[in-house]
């Protein structure tokens, strides 16, 4: 993965400012015309001393090409591994899994070889590429060695990335980890990016498991913003020196002055070990290479370890805190999902032009079908917010003019055959039989039908697009029959207590459904309970407070313009209070009282702050941690769009 060969440039160069000299570079490229440039580039700058480069064009996960390379490993392997979604790769993800399966096979023996076989079999099928990858170059670093990658922050908060977190825990101690800041290094980046720097520990220390470690290290974990850059170097403006990037390496594992646009702190791996045993406890993987770790103490009292505080909000807790009084949002009794994803929202959604009393109701059909209008019957549309841009309505307590098309009840005449056909299966579920389609709303679903969408050979109607076949069924003794263009059957993801949107540019808020809830779409994490004792008032309420907030800007990702990404995946992992249902009952009763919004969020963040730190707290302590949650909520969404402008 080599590339044009920029990082081993940069690594030749490093060596000869040093006077080190390399007795080995190497690089495996699939590309034919970016191999023989990297190539070309490499023996270039070959100085006399040097070892030719050896560039393989070939695929990594290949056997023969890492065979040129030999079975020695290296004391340095550094890239960028390839970030591609295993949507693209077009059924390379099983070669890549038995490539990497082979060479962890031929080049690893002992404990390492169990590891990285566990890892590599154990990852999840919906990783991106940079999986596999990382996996793959982190095998080549002898013991001793480093591993060297620029990465997108997100390794850390996708699940399929858990897979990579274990992997340093346990077979390297991370020593620095670097963080661009807004508008970032990359222009074109969509998140983050992080230089990690890591030093493959010793056969027999990665020999013990991590729930049997009994000490830790810390890495450093730097930031670098916009402030510490000149025109010629990232970081030329804090180290003003012949060369800053050598300076700044000297500093990062030395230094601790202050230097101008750079942030520096410790980042605690044995909170890393509590967060990922919580998130990955139960994966095959995790139980072959951890027996017995999901279940550990955190303390040797032998309480029950909770999700881990955020490490941005944990020095606002007192050293006395009792980590045990968290537990997820599911250990709550309260659930995380995506809103709705109809598969072709050009032919589902529409919208509402005026209501009337009538049975039926005009709506504008997308573009993609003319922006026609048309009257359907009223209950064959449901409102749905769909946009970030109908919550200010929504708010102020309009429904959103977005409807999607409902058609569970309905048929095409062609279908009526098949329906009255499976008659008994209707009463066995104890579903009303479809009606037949009024004949403007028959003729507009038939040509959706046959009306390509998109352009050139990827052109195809609804019909037949991948998301929206999978909504035929064929009857069953209690499963009627469902046609292309009925939707299945909304579930309390779809029809939540409360939601939040995915991409978040200011900071977190969570909006309550209505007490006859409506459908929220798929650019909106939702939320809902167990049972009844959350009302939809009552569960945004608690998600607004401060404890909530500033957990949902920790753990959630920034982006490259300077938003937040806030998905189930990452909610799941929030720490949250044990409340007991007096105390969800208390919020209830704050919620229906009224009172002013100063007062409201008031009352309930010291019911909340009040589940964390103990009933013997005193208001006023409870008010001042609040306090400081919202300005450090503040401080964490300045830094994320620092420079986004």
């Amino acid at each position: 993965m080599a590339g044009h060969g920029d990082l081993l440039d940069a690594v030749h160069e490093a060596a000869a400012r040093v006077g080190a000299t390399l007795s080995r570079i190497d690089g495996i490229e699939i590309d034919p015309a970016t191999a023989e440039f990297c190539e070309y580039r490499l023996r270039t700058l070959a100085g006399p001393g040097d070892a030719a480069p050896r560039i393989i064009c070939g695929d990594a996960f290949d056997r023969r090409s890492y065979e040129g390379l030999g079975v020695e490993p290296y004391d340095l392997v550094i890239t960028n591994p390839p970030y591609v979604r295993y949507q693209s790769l077009n059924g390379r993800a099983d070669k890549v899994r038995r490539g990497l399966l082979a060479a962890a096979d031929e080049l690893l023996d002992g404990e390492a070889r169990a590891i990285w076989t566990a890892l590599a079999a154990g990852y999840s099928g919906l990783a991106d590429l940079s999986v596999p990858a990382w996996l793959l170059s982190a095998l080549r670093v002898r013991p001793g060695g480093r591993l060297a990658l620029v990465v997108p922050a997100t390794w850390r908060s996708r699940a399929y990335g858990d897979v990579i977190r274990y992997l340093l825990l346990r077979c390297f101690a991370v020593e620095i980890i670097v963080e661009d800041t807004q508008p970032g290094w990359f222009s074109d980046a969509l998140v983050r990016t992080h230089l990690v720097i890591a030093r493959r520990l010793s056969d027999d220390d990665l020999a013990v498991p991590l729930s049997a470690r009994e000490r830790w290290t810390d890495a450093r974990w730097i930031q670098v913003a916009p402030a510490a850059a000149d025109d010629m170097s990232l970081v030329g403006a804090a180290f003003p020196d012949v060369d800053p990037e050598a300076a700044f390496a000297s500093w990062v594992y030395s230094g601790r002055e202050q230097r101008l646009g750079i942030d520096s702190r410790d980042f605690s791996f044995a909170a890393e070990w509590a967060a990922l045993r919580g998130t990955a406890g139960n994966r095959p993987w995790f139980a072959e290479l951890e027996p017995g770790g999901r279940d550990l103490p955190l303390r040797a009292t032998g309480a029950a370890s909770g999700p881990p505080v955020p490490e941005a909000m944990l020095d606002l807790l007192p050293e006395e805190f009792d980590g045990s009084v968290l537990c997820s949002l599911e250990e709550l009794g309260l659930h995380v999902g995506q809103g709705l994803r109809t598969g072709c929202n050009r032919f589902f959604y529409c919208r509402a032009l005026h209501e009337s009393d009538s049975a039926t109701i005009e709506v504008e059909l997308d573009a993609a079908y003319g922006s026609s209008v048309l009257a359907v019957p009223r209950d064959a549309v449901r409102p749905v917010l769909h946009r970030q841009a109908e919550l200010e309505g929504w708010r102020n307590g309009h429904i959103p003019a977005t409807r999607v098309l409902d058609l569970r009840g309905w048929i095409l005449p062609e279908d009526a055959e098949a329906a009255r056909a499976a008659q008994r299966s209707y009463e066995i579920a104890g579903i009303a039989p479809p009606r037949q389609m009024p004949t403007a709303l028959a003729e507009f679903v038939r040509r959706a039908a046959a009306q390509p969408l998109g352009a050139g050979e990827a052109a195809k109607p609804v019909c037949e697009l991948s998301a929206v076949r999978t909504n035929v069924r064929a009857a069953r003794p209690a499963a009627p029959p469902r046609f292309w263009y009925m939707l299945p059957d909304f579930t309390r993801r779809h029809l939540p207590h409360a939601f939040v949107p995915r991409i978040i540019h200011g900071s977190p808020q969570v909006y309550r459904n209505s007490e006859e809830p409506i459908v929220i779409d798929a650019n909106f994490s939702t939320f809902w309970p167990d049972d009844d004792g959350w009302s939809p008032g009552s569960l945004a309420a608690f998600l607004n407070s401060a404890w909530c907030k500033a957990a949902m800007e920790a753990v959630g990702t920034p982006l490259g313009g300077g938003a937040l990404k806030l998905e189930a995946v990452h909610l799941r992992v929030m720490p949250v209070p044990r409340l007991s249902r007096a105390a969800i009952d208390e919020i209830d009763t704050v919620c229906a009282a009224q009172q002013s919004e100063e007062r409201t969020r008031q009352a309930i963040d010291r019911i909340i702050l009040r589940a964390l730190l103990g009933t013997t707290t005193s208001a006023a302590a409870l008010d001042r941690l609040a306090q400081d949650l919202y300005g450090r909520l503040s401080d964490m969404g300045a830094a994320r769009q620092r420079g986004a402008a």
